[in-house]
């Protein structure tokens, strides 16, 4: 992580005098038909290098401090790969790796740390793009479950909760089936 965006941290840290909670909610994807470098760089950039210099920094700040809680939005896509976006699913899947990593970490160092994976499907906002969508949650009912999520210090969070459904389903489709379907 660049010294500049360190101190910016710290400084933001010591502004709310301590920290006992990050929620990284930062990503990028476009559809990548063509599968253009310059969105694959983006999405990977965004997705992954960012997610590991703000969240390792922090995880840290934590484990100093012997306790903490940080909440990744990976999303429904971390399950298995597509051809719409092989960048986005590929790095979603990065993030939710990266948080069990860190919490297999937080135990083994015995830190009370909790990394808490939320994996929306699809919410009404402006990310949302494309055909075939369902199940789309409000904003307001995606954020409540969330909120609930991070409360009860979930290791995984399915948002809504009906996205666990798709995601059993996804693991268990046999590739030659799956890959017919995205």
């Amino acid at each position: 992580m660049g010294n500049e965006n360190e101190e910016k941290i710290k400084q933001l840290i010591d502004q709310l005098g301590g920290l006992d909670l990050l929620i990284y909610n930062s990503g990028y994807g476009e559809p990548s038909k063509d599968l253009k470098w310059e969105i694959e760089q983006t999405t990977t950039k965004t997705n992954v290098s960012g997610l590991v210099q703000i969240v390792s920094m922090v995880f840290n700040y934590f484990a100093n401090k012997g306790s903490g809680q940080i909440a990744i939005t990976s999303s429904i896509a971390a399950i298995r790969g597509n051809s719409w976006a092989p960048s986005y699913s590929a790095s979603k899947a990065f993030m939710s790796n990266y948080a069990e990593g860190l919490n297999i970490k937080a135990n083994r160092l015995k830190k009370d740390i909790v990394i808490t994976d939320i994996k929306p499907g699809f919410i009404d906002t402006k990310m949302v793009k494309g055909k075939g969508r369902f199940w789309i949650a409000s904003p307001q009912k995606a954020a409540d479950q969330i909120i609930n999520a991070i409360e009860k210090k979930k290791r995984v969070a399915y948002i809504t909760r009906r996205w666990w459904l798709i995601a059993q389903i996804m693991k268990l489709l046999p590739y030659n089936i799956y890959k017919r379907i995205v």
